[in-house]
């Protein structure tokens, strides 16, 4: 009786343990297709970063050709043709109607706004109420010329990350937006020197996917450059335990169930503002500000566009 028990409990502990590297198995929710903008809010109010960018509806963006979506998948640029006023060049910046609480995120990227002085392009999800309390993850972002993307995490106090298995470089390890010895805002950082990875080289490759992984345990983000796509993540069983060191894992002195919550995935390209405006003169941008440079050189801003071929959620 004294082995059954003992049999019995083990078993019972193990059903308890979450999964951490079972299948994802159920696909929540999929963003693709000439319907990829009916499961997204257009935000059309003040650039919460400083940005030099006018945010706008989604019936301006429609027929201003900021937008369109086939079979193919969905571009979303940003205005290429006109001097804008003192609001800003023109963009788009979606938000997703859904919310989510962990699980694995597949960004099918075909081109991205990167890599084009005085831009700021960002895909990333971020948590209900005042920022930072729900939390932010970053999985693409970077500004003017960078040909290397910036993976990140923003949180309120108590949040620090300890691993090292991943492939890129930690620039910060603290993610609390007010950490001692890190620049305001800054949170934990990694940076992958992949030149595939943002920008013309991301651009010139027919760009990839980036995946994320959001569990109570970790929070990982994989770049697979065109190519290079393991056949899983095509599939509908994506299996991350297979794909190897991540670009960046972020674990260690966080509880992530704390920190991050009722996420919404975001799709935006602003102009200059708190970054990209702050770094400019050390861009290798040219002279004067970055606004100025914004407003001036409209047809710089061709290729700042999106080309989405999907973003699919799943769960285990």
């Amino acid at each position: 009786m004294k082995h059954f028990s003992a049999l019995l409990l083990g078993i019972t502990t193990l059903l308890a343990l979450p999964s951490i590297d079972a299948a994802y198995s159920v696909l929540e929710e999929q963003y693709r297709g000439e319907d990829f903008f009916n499961k997204f809010d257009f935000w059309n109010q003040k650039d919460p970063t400083k940005g030099y960018v006018n945010y706008v509806d989604r019936g301006t963006a429609q027929a201003n050709g900021l937008i369109a979506a086939d079979s193919r998948g969905a571009y979303i640029g940003v205005d290429s043709k006109t001097i804008p006023g003192p609001e800003g060049r023109m963009s788009v910046r979606l938000e997703s109607k859904k919310r989510f609480n962990r699980g694995l995120f597949l960004f099918d990227v075909q081109h991205m706004p990167g890599g084009i002085c005085g831009t700021w392009p960002a895909i990333w999800t971020l948590g209900e109420g005042l920022w930072p309390g729900n939390g932010e993850i970053d999985v693409i972002e970077g500004v003017h010329n960078n040909n290397y993307n910036h993976i990140a995490l923003h949180t309120t106090e108590g949040c620090t990350t300890t691993s090292q298995a991943q492939k890129g470089q930690t620039l910060t390890p603290n993610c609390f937006i007010s950490a001692p010895g890190q620049d305001n805002n800054a949170g934990c950082g990694t940076r992958d020197w992949d030149t595939r990875s943002y920008g013309a080289g991301f651009n010139a490759n027919g760009g990839g996917v980036y995946a994320m992984e959001w569990n109570s345990e970790h929070i990982k983000v994989w770049f697979f450059p065109r190519g290079q796509i393991p056949a899983d993540i095509q599939g509908s069983n994506p299996e991350p335990v297979n794909w190897g060191v991540p670009v960046a894992e972020f674990k260690g002195g966080c509880d992530i169930d704390k920190h991050f919550k009722a996420h919404r995935i975001i799709i935006n390209t602003t102009f200059c503002g708190d970054w990209a405006g702050a770094v400019f003169a050390q861009s290798g941008c040219g002279a004067g500000s970055c606004e100025a440079w914004v407003k001036n050189n409209p047809q710089a801003f061709k290729e700042a566009y999106w080309q989405m071929n999907s973003i699919r959620v799943f769960s285990s």
